[in-house]
């Protein structure tokens, strides 16, 4: 059997080899060295990592180790392959050290109340110079957002640097900035999202607080290193915080004796439950009484396509340090605003506009030199900033457009979406965009929206926005109200994620040899349902279900059992139908699969509660008169669309077939 080559000529291999030789010796040159494989393809990198084994020298050893230490199991099987053909060559394979000296000092921005901080920690090394590693930490899904490093600064450059910084940071020992790192880095776990590169650095600081049982004082470290704050600003924080999952945050800015995180987690989940979306909540009136505050507050929330007012009731009082605190809270009352005009603020209308980028460097410039930008989050495909029509005001709770000019969406590098209620606004930025940089962007159409819609595609619910247009055309043949929605996965640990899938699966589709699709069915009252679909690539996983509750549970029951084998990549409206699997040769090799998969869709169908039912499911609405006239509505509709439509895989009939079934069984 002839062996198979190597897909990259040797010549290009080798001129890596020299470049990882120069430069792995030194931690800025594996630095370097990790920055240059993440801008590797995705699916070359496997490929070009393997092909540096074939070159047979000390350096060598210190690269595999490094891309262990860095990766761990996504590149483990690689590693140990070409670090044993090395031992067995007569290298040396002891593993490298990659920082050796005594913690000096460590510094906190006093940031923490924002859900972010900076974090620079100290280390002697010999001499008069520090080695400081610099951390920019968030406590939201980026978790550990970026890792720098400085070598050999003069310990007076450092001290004299600190001191003129002295008002904004504030010391922390070994064991706190540990702490701080790891509360970050669980961010990245949960959320199954790529920490910053260095963590063949940095895993000292997660190691040492995982092996040391440390017993922190959470609340006195983040209240050390956060601003003093009034009674709204600090309820209006405690909004952030619940924006954020931020919950060791949370429980910071409480009276532990009265107030603890239990408490706080039955709060938050009587009205913001994981399938619910947080759209507006800020502190309202305040009344006081010494030392004692009673602050009101009002937050609006979306669950279910339908839009809920809440009311909230705080009370504080101070510390012995004459800081606030929350000592008790209750929900007053929750409303259903829906969607009548003057009811529900967010059946206003907002313009946006958006481009195709040509030019995303230079677009970054240009924004940069607009008065008030903020970053608000980076998302998996890209970023949400904000331009504000004052500077940041410290006051301000969790809101979507009071007080905001526009926000702005760059999506995958290649799209930009201004989105404003102020349609003048946004001519201003277009003549910018097209007069001074004309280059920059191209105009690919300007729409109106209303503002959940568009609060939905700010926070990373649609991919582009031509996902948000295809959402609202419907999407399929006909629209039966079973919105399908999918989750997608790199996969750093296929046979793990394989074998995970093959316990959980009810049945299982080999397609080819590199991707397989395993379905999940519920137990509904006339027999199984359509529950999840999970199609596993060569080094990616898709997981769909119909609607946000849905895959909110099938993510959790996931992810936690695959724990770190998979990092999460985005969620998406799924363009097609679960049907397209059934092309010729599945249908030929599993001729049952079609029938099962359209039983489990409608019997989900059937039991599921659908907005054109204003609801209720079809089995509920065909018990009433007004259901039955709104279901049989709706399948009028079917029959006009079915007619201009040339590829389906459900009939109008197949419905019918279906509710007349169900009737029939409960006569």
């Amino acid at each position: 059997m002839r062996k198979k080559k190597n897909g990259y000529p040797k010549p290009i291999l080798k001129q890596l080899a020299q470049e990882i030789a120069a430069v792995i010796n030194t931690n800025q040159g594996r630095f370097t060295l990790l920055e240059k494989l993440e801008f590797m393809p995705w699916e070359d990198k496997d490929e070009i990592i393997a092909g540096m084994a074939s070159f047979i020298q000390q350096e060598m050893v210190d690269f595999f180790y490094l891309i262990k230490k860095e990766y761990e199991c996504e590149y483990e099987d690689i590693c140990d392959k070409a670090l044993e053909k090395y031992r067995m060559a007569g290298l040396d394979t002891t593993p490298p050290e990659y920082l050796q000296g005594t913690f000096y000092k460590a510094y906190a921005s006093k940031s923490r109340h924002t859900g972010r901080i900076s974090l620079d920690v100290a280390w002697s090394t010999g001499g008069s110079a520090l080695h400081v590693e610099c951390f920019y930490l968030t406590y939201n899904p980026d978790g550990i957002h970026s890792f720098i490093l400085v070598d050999n600064i003069p310990v007076y450059a450092y001290e004299d640097e600190r001191q003129d910084q002295q008002p904004d940071l504030a010391a922390v020992d070994f064991e706190e900035a540990c702490c701080l790192i790891y509360q970050a880095y669980a961010n990245n776990l949960r959320y199954m999202t790529a920490p910053a590169l260095g963590k063949f650095l940095y895993q000292k600081y997660i190691d040492y607080y995982l092996f040391n049982n440390i017993v922190a004082d959470y609340t006195s470290l983040i209240r050390r290193i956060s601003a003093p704050m009034t009674p709204r600003q600090l309820i209006n924080s405690y909004f952030h915080g619940i924006r954020n999952r931020d919950y060791i945050y949370l429980e910071s800015l409480t009276d532990n004796d009265s107030v603890n995180l239990h408490m706080i987690l039955d709060n938050v989940g009587s009205f913001l439950g994981k399938e619910t979306l947080l759209l507006e909540a800020q502190a309202q009136e305040l009344q006081a009484m010494g030392n004692e505050v009673i602050v009101t507050a009002n937050v609006y929330t979306a669950r279910d396509k339908e839009i809920y007012g809440n009311q909230m009731q705080f009370s504080l009082s101070r510390d012995e340090g004459n800081d606030w605190y929350i000592d008790g809270f209750e929900l007053l009352k929750e409303e259903n605003l829906g969607w009548e005009e003057g009811s529900n603020p967010f059946t206003e209308k907002v313009t946006c506009r958006v481009y195709y980028i040509l030019e995303v460097e230079t677009l970054f410039d240009m924004l940069d030199g607009i008065d008030n930008v903020v970053s608000i989050e980076e998302r998996t495909y890209g970023i949400h900033l904000r331009i504000r029509e004052e500077a940041e005001e410290f006051n301000q709770g969790v809101v979507f457009f009071d007080g905001v000019a526009a926000d702005i969406v760059i999506n995958n590098g290649e799209e930009l979406a201004i989105i404003s209620q102020d349609a003048e606004y946004i001519e201003e930025l277009h003549e910018m965009f097209t007069e001074e940089y004309g280059s920059t962007v191209i105009l690919l159409g300007t729409y109106e929206s209303d503002l959940l819609t568009a609060h939905k595609y700010i926070n990373g619910q649609y991919r582009s926005f031509e996902d948000v247009l295809y959402d609202h055309a419907g999407g399929t043949a006909f629209d039966d109200g079973m919105r399908c929605l999918s989750v997608s996965y790199t996969v750093k640990d296929r046979a793990r994620v394989s074998e995970l899938l093959e316990e959980i699966k009810d049945i299982g589709i080999d397609i080819s040899g590199d991707q397989q699709i395993y379905y999940q069915f519920e137990p509904q009252p006339a027999g199984p349902g359509y529950f999840a679909e999970f199609a596993l690539g060569d080094d990616w996983l898709g997981i769909s279900t119909f609607g946000e509750k849905d895959l909110a549970i099938a993510r959790n029951i996931f992810e936690e059992l695959a724990g770190s084998c998979v990092e999460f990549d985005g969620v998406e409206k799924r363009w097609g139908s679960i049907f397209d699997i059934l092309n010729t040769g599945v249908k030929k090799e599993h001729p049952e699969l079609e029938i099962a998969l359209k039983e489990m869709y409608l019997n989900k169908w059937y039991y599921s509660g659908l907005s054109q039912l204003k609801g209720m499911s079809p089995s509920e609405a065909s018990q009433t008169e007004e259901g039955s006239r709104l279901l049989w509505s709706m399948l009028k509709r079917f029959r006009q669309k079915e007619k201009n439509s040339s590829r389906r895989r459900l009939s109008l009939h197949e419905y019918i077939r279906k509710l007349e079934e169900k009737r029939q069984e409960k006569q």
